[in-house]
């Protein structure tokens, strides 16, 4: 049996028993701030302070001490400005190089900084929109937390916006909405997905039109018809920017079937509890969704393992604010308490699954896993 690194097993652990305070408390009673953002901080410095651990540790490095450093700000000026350029690297996500760069800071600091924006910018939405907010830290921890946020940088960075545009979904803030889409795709282009989610929230949903609309997804799951897109989803660059991506998509490929069964799960907490969850939490339907257009893509685009996680992970994001509210609405506490305890068995699994097969890629294991507050 391979584990993470303790430091890892130790938040999980943290994690999981603060999600099952959550559910035997009060049910407008949240995990003290405190609490919740010591978890927040305590993850922060796990990754924030990594050397050399996650998929393209090595080349974001180089690309920070040697790529950077020669390129001028009016270049990314211009591709800011979607003027041409000879720059392939996203305007926003160069900009933030640059400037840390220039204070004279090493790329720690930088992955410092910017798991302070990711890390951060999730769990003040999690905090504000989801009753569980422990919960929902468990649910994007694997393997959001150790793909993204500890090795995707620019993809995490850009979906940690998109999430934070939710507060504009609301609120019906188109501008505000769009600006924080337009920084998302100065990050990582595939995030230009989501635009269309400020309307798509709005379409009046129930349990049923749920139903037939994942059902026609499935249907035409085999037919591929995204290849009509294909030039335009190939100009999105979901892949990073090392060899060191592949080793995960090798993994997600041979295990489509486990992440169809999560879409299936997922579908059956969205259907079955519509109408309970939205009577009693405000902004699900918005949400939700979120949700469902991410599982419809997801089924959609379930022959190509790039597309279907990479591509759609800006609306697969939701479902941690999206199953603890649904858990939340459950007026039955038994069934409250054994959905809460499958996914937490879920994740658990979960846990082993990816230490075995893509921890060790990571370098999220003992022998790998490295931190500079504490290794040599």
């Amino acid at each position: 049996m391979v584990f993470l690194h303790p430091v890892f097993t130790v938040l999980i652990i943290i994690l999981i028993f603060y999600s099952f305070v959550e559910i035997n408390k009060e049910a407008d009673t949240k995990t003290p701030k405190l609490i919740f953002w010591a978890i927040g901080l305590y993850m922060i410095i796990l990754i924030g302070y990594r050397n050399y651990v996650g998929a393209d540790y090595p080349v974001y490095a180089t690309m920070y001490n040697q790529y950077f450093p020669v390129i001028d700000f009016g270049i990314l000026f211009d591709k800011m400005l979607f003027r041409e350029s000879k720059v392939d690297i996203e305007w926003m996500y160069g900009i933030l190089n640059k400037l840390v760069f220039f204070t004279g800071f090493p790329f720690k600091e930088f992955t410092l900084i910017s798991a302070i924006i990711t890390i951060c910018g999730k769990l003040s939405v999690y905090y504000k929109n989801t009753k569980y907010p422990v919960f929902a830290i468990l649910l994007f921890l694997v393997p959001g937390y150790f793909i993204g946020d500890s090795g995707h940088m620019r993809q995490a960075l850009g979906m940690t916006m998109c999430l934070l545009s939710f507060r504009f979904i609301k609120e019906r803030k188109v501008w505000w909405y769009l600006l924080c889409l337009y920084v998302a795709y100065g990050f990582h282009k595939s995030t230009i997905v989501f635009l269309p989610a400020y309307w798509l929230a709005t379409i009046p949903m129930n349990s049923t039109r749920i139903f037939y609309a994942i059902l026609v997804c499935v249907i035409l799951s085999p037919f591929q018809i995204y290849n009509a897109f294909s030039g335009f989803l190939d100009t999105l660059n979901v892949q990073d920017v090392s060899n060191g991506y592949n080793g995960y998509i090798a993994y997600e490929s041979e295990g489509s079937s486990f992440m169809d069964g999560l879409m299936v799960v997922f579908s059956f907490l969205l259907v079955t509890f519509d109408k309970a969850t939205c009577q009693k939490i405000y902004y699900y339907e918005y949400m939700r969704n979120i949700l469902v257009t991410g599982i419809c893509l997801y089924f959609i685009m379930r022959s190509n393992p790039v597309f279907s996680t990479r591509l759609v992970g800006s609306y697969l994001g939701f479902a941690s604010l999206v199953v603890p509210n649904i858990v939340a609405a459950m007026d039955n506490k038994n069934t409250k308490k054994m959905t809460h305890l499958f996914f937490v068995v879920f994740m658990i699994f979960y846990y082993f699954v990816f230490a075995k097969y893509q921890g060790n890629a990571g370098s999220f294991t003992p022998d790998k896993y490295q931190n500079y507050l504490w290794s040599n």
